[in-house]
């Protein structure tokens, strides 16, 4: 049953306009939609219909020309620099690619400690390997992928480690993570 309390995100009539030398680009124009807490909500579209656009918009990486973004009955329609500090932290973005944010130098357990310790989440070595373990678990991934690096693993496995990432924060799960990765082809063949 879909009530105002379990709405966490609401986007309402979302327009983004850019203009460029040959006049106004329409990215977005009047989106809707809303998300539920725990839904998992799926925005999926031939390429350059504005996914993207609206995944900036909601992390704050853009500005609406107009609409409304209300996260948890607050209006964020604002730059990301403008939001609460708190607010940077519980909605996050997983780029398309995630190869290109993951440290080829670094193993999965580096690239995952560096977060716990920048925000104090881990409390000495073995609690930061027990909270790597459950973001591995959280994403589905065998624990000893800890100790493999980014060239080791797939593209998908890559994307889990970078969700597995985008889920630390201040010691609890990051409430919303946009993830943009679905772009539906207007020509598919069977």
């Amino acid at each position: 049953m879909i009530t105002l309390s379990n709405i966490i995100l609401t986007i309402g009539q979302l327009k983004k306009y850019f203009v460029t030398h040959q006049g106004i680009v329409k990215a977005v124009d009047g989106i809707s939609f809303f998300i539920e807490k725990g839904e998992t909500f799926g925005l999926v579209g031939e390429s350059g219909s504005g996914k993207s656009t609206v995944a900036y918009m909601v992390v704050g990486m853009y500005r609406p020309t107009e609409g409304k973004i209300i996260y948890r009955r607050e209006d964020i329609s604002r730059e990301s620099k403008n939001r609460p500090h708190t607010l940077k932290k519980e909605i996050r973005i997983v780029f398309q690619d995630p190869g290109t944010s993951l440290n080829p130098t670094r193993s999965i357990k580096q690239i995952l400690e560096l977060p716990l310790k920048v925000h104090n989440i881990s409390k000495n070595h073995k609690d930061c390997i027990d909270k790597i373990e459950e973001l591995l678990e959280m994403v589905q991934l065998p624990v000893d992928y800890m100790y493999k690096y980014p060239s080791m693993i797939g593209g998908g496995e890559k994307q889990m480690v970078a969700i597995a990432r985008a889920k630390i924060r201040g010691g609890t799960a990051t409430k919303i993570s946009v993830i943009r990765i679905i772009t539906v082809s207007n020509q598919l063949s069977l």
